[in-house]
């Protein structure tokens, strides 16, 4: 099967917003992008098809569940989209400026600027960091929609989950330097803060 050109994937609505909507989640199902941007389950699995195929999403199976997470390629496409909103809109919509450089009245992040010590502090700060831009992100748009306590606990909560796993290579690693430790601690935190509010 040839590959169709990435701009035809990327200048309809549906592929959009449904790149945004995992990036949104930072893991899920297709199920759960299927009825974030309203489409058929269907059409929704023909779009990670296309999606995976340009490398943009990965599929993974855990136990009998398969889940669907963006690519660094995935991570860059949403970059570039969210650029092209700033050059059409003049300015992101209100919730993806803050999940991409912090918030301005929530909690304050480490600095991106630290220098690391080596490729492996490196690599874990970014996954640290994309998964707190993650929540963040979707914690301001729960509130932007008044969302109820359960809302918060089902977009929320799945997060805990991916911050073990870090946490569990961390403890593999022997020398991992304190500021990735510390924003580490940090995202833990305002995960259990915002999902116990």
């Amino acid at each position: 099967m040839a590959k169709e050109y990435a701009e035809q994937l990327f200048l309809q609505e549906k592929p959009t917003l449904a790149l945004l909507a995992i990036w949104s989640f930072q893991k899920t199902y297709a199920s759960v992008i299927t009825k974030e941007i309203n489409s058929t389950f269907a059409h929704t699995t023909k779009i990670l098809s296309k999606m995976e195929e340009h490398e943009l999403v990965k599929f993974t199976m855990e136990g009998r569940v398969k889940y669907v997470e963006l690519t660094d390629l995935g991570f860059k496409v949403v970059e570039a989209l969210k650029n092209l909103i700033i050059a059409l809109e003049g300015e992101l919509p209100e919730g993806l400026d803050q999940a991409k450089n912090g918030t301005s009245d929530g909690p304050v992040s480490i600095e991106n600027d630290v220098s690391m010590n080596n490729d492996q502090d490196q690599g874990l700060y970014e996954k640290i960091k994309r998964l707190n831009d993650t929540i963040v992100f979707i914690h301001n748009e729960l509130v932007t929609s008044s969302a109820d306590t359960e809302t918060v606990i089902r977009r929320l909560g799945p997060f805990k989950r991916d911050l073990k796993k870090i946490e569990n290579v961390m403890q593999e690693y022997h020398d991992i330097d304190d500021v990735t430790i510390e924003y580490f601690i940090e995202t833990k935190d305002l995960l259990e803060s915002l999902v116990n509010q």
